[in-house]
């Protein structure tokens, strides 16, 4: 072989190599872009092939589902999401037929068992010759959806219910007074049987009972305007429990602190802020009055939180062990005057959200029955100027 040609060769050989190396750089540079859009996506992305496997999701669809890419791999999508759940039928139909479907009310279990409330479409992926390679499952969570449209209709009742509270309370207060002067007036009359007393002693407390109603729907009517300035949240939650501390040691309450130092301050009325702590520790006390337990309050900091419109946000947590709330119950909990205990009047939540939505904030419930209730209260963080001293 002449020299010439063998250069040639070794010089083809070297062409090919590197032509491979380029093709694979480039092979492994678009799969890491397609990695990158599909992690880079709001709404759960689920890739099956034409037998309706998983063989791919992205992150959004693990935090979506509670499920991670490794654990359903290869598994079929029906035995992921087993029926009434509709994933499967969708992906079934979309293959035969060759055209999207959709189901904008799904409902499907999570990995923990709490079930969820999706929008699902499922697209055909097609082979340049059109035949079937298999369906792209995209997801998304109508669950934030639906809580907001609820509290939307929440925040109207609450805004008619306020007026007409203000309006009831200011009317009824006079005569409250008037009936409470006239028992003590009685009492104080020579000559007033004894045996008569413990009525009006009766009548002192209920009106006392009725004047702390009426105070309730004054605050609840909202007719206090907020005091706005720096406050730092742990210190607020602290101050709590101080305050409620000889309710915890008589219901035999531990109070576990969890409080993250790092939590930048909110911008609020610390003293609007307290009466929505003291509720909520008060609730959770009563909740374990008969067997005592751990009462777990906990702060932490979201640097987006959709809860609050996307800003950053400080979360604080007060979680009981006690008997639970019931589903049904746990819809009503937010309504003016509804409540679980014997001596409540139902309106410590409704203000305690009111003050919150009023901070720009908002108030989650998760309870399960027998399993203890969680209360979140999430406030949005106060302006740069303010949250950089904390």
């Amino acid at each position: 072989m002449k020299p010439e040609s063998t250069d040639k060769n070794r010089r083809d050989a070297r062409q090919r190599g590197k032509t491979k190396a380029e093709l694979a750089a480039a092979l492994g540079e678009l799969q890491s872009y397609y990695e990158d859009l599909l992690s880079s996506l709001q709404d759960g992305v689920v890739i099956l092939d034409r037998d309706s496997r998983v063989t791919s999701m992205n992150q959004a669809a693990e935090e979506l589902t509670g499920f991670s890419r490794s654990q359903i791999a290869g598994r079929p999508i029906g035995e992921v999401f087993p029926p009434p759940a509709p994933l499967a039928a969708l992906a079934a139909k979309t293959l035969d037929v060759g055209r999207n479907h959709a189901d904008f009310d799904a409902h499907v279990l999570r990995s923990d068992g709490l079930p969820l409330t999706v929008s699902a479409v499922v697209s055909l992926i097609s082979d340049p010759a059109g035949e079937p390679r298999g369906v792209v499952l995209v997801l998304r969570d109508l669950s934030r959806v639906r809580d907001l449209e609820e509290q939307v209709r929440r925040a109207d009742r609450l805004a008619g219910l306020g007026v007409l509270a203000a309006g009831v309370a200011h009317e009824v207060r006079n005569p409250l007074v008037g009936i409470r002067a006239a028992a003590q007036l009685l009492e104080k009359e020579q000559g007033f049987p004894s045996n008569l007393r413990e009525f009006t002693a009766m009548i002192i407390r209920q009106v006392d009972r009725l004047n702390r109603i009426v105070d309730d729907l004054l605050a609840f009517a909202g007719t206090r305007e907020l005091r706005r300035e720096p406050c730092n949240v742990n210190q607020i939650l602290e101050e709590a429990l101080r305050l409620e501390e000889a309710l915890l040691q008589a219901g035999r309450i531990a109070v576990v602190r969890q409080y993250d130092p790092e939590v930048p301050v909110v911008a609020g009325d610390p003293d609007r802020l307290l009466q929505v702590f003291l509720n909520l520790v008060r609730n959770g006390a009563e909740a374990m009055a008969e067997t005592g337990g751990e009462l777990t309050v906990r702060t932490r900091f979201e640097r987006v939180s959709p809860q609050v419109g996307g800003q950053a946000a400080a979360v604080l947590e007060v979680a009981d062990r006690g008997p639970g709330i019931a589903s049904e119950a746990e819809r009503q909990l937010f309504n003016p005057f509804f409540t679980t205990k014997a001596s409540g009047t139902g309106l410590g939540l409704p203000i305690s959200l009111r003050i919150v939505e009023e901070h720009g904030g908002t108030i989650e419930v998760q309870s399960r029955s027998g399993g203890g209730t969680t209360f979140r209260v999430l406030l949005p963080l106060a302006g740069d100027e303010e949250g950089s001293s904390r």
